[in-house]
């Protein structure tokens, strides 16, 4: 096993061979799970930004 499969980057020979069997037809449970990744990662990424405009206030509010 080398650096960039334990990082992620690149496919472990195993699973290279299981994405050959992967169905890629378009059906409503497979949309469905694509949509609720997407708000998901959207709504996460609308609570960092928010977090982080609190944190700014509460420092410029600490410092007055």
């Amino acid at each position: 096993m080398n650096l960039l499969t334990i990082l992620g980057l690149r496919k472990h020979p195993i699973e290279l061979s299981e994405d050959a069997e992967v169905d890629e037809k378009v059906t409503v449970e497979n949309l469905y799970k694509h949509r609720w990744v997407w708000y998901h990662l959207i709504l996460c990424s609308q609570m960092i930004i928010t977090n982080i405009l609190l944190v700014a206030i509460l420092l410029i509010t600490a410092l007055k």
